[in-house]
């Protein structure tokens, strides 16, 4: 199996669209100290089943168009999902669910949402972590 790497490089709402420079930004954020070393940990110390993966391990931008009417909102991004493929809602069972119904009603143009480059576009909707990055327990604190 080859590796998975999902870079900043490759991710596509960091080389193009409307909030390209927005989210350049958002992905270098280092502002809460105890995030960034459990998403960093997390990317290192990885799940079996990803060992292949060299996982994403930064803040996590919103995905979709940024001008549509429906705005998805998750507490933040899961440790071996969106911390790992580098988007909201994604490799995780969570996105599973969510996507498959998106797609039941035609917002998403596939049942699945697995990994960076797996073609998911969504149709006027927007998916966003509150919370940029992963939290230990998945439990943020008021601060954070």
């Amino acid at each position: 199996m080859s590796t998975i790497t999902p870079t900043s490089k490759q991710h596509p709402l960091i080389i193009k669209g409307s909030m390209k420079s927005l989210y350049q930004e958002v992905i270098k954020c280092k502002m809460c100290p105890r995030l960034v070393d459990f998403r960093e940990k997390i990317a290192k110390e990885k799940r079996k089943q990803y060992k292949d993966w060299v996982y994403w391990g930064k803040p996590i931008p919103g995905y979709g168009d940024p001008d549509a009417e429906l705005l998805l909102v998750g507490l933040a991004p899961a440790a071996h999902g969106g911390n790992r493929t580098g988007r909201v809602f994604t490799g995780d069972k969570s996105a599973e669910f969510l996507i498959k119904c998106l797609y039941d009603v035609k917002i998403s143009n596939q049942p699945n949402s697995d990994r960076l480059d797996d073609g998911l576009i969504l149709q006027n909707a927007f998916m966003t972590p509150v919370l940029k990055c992963v939290p230990p327990q998945d439990k943020p604190t008021a601060e954070e």
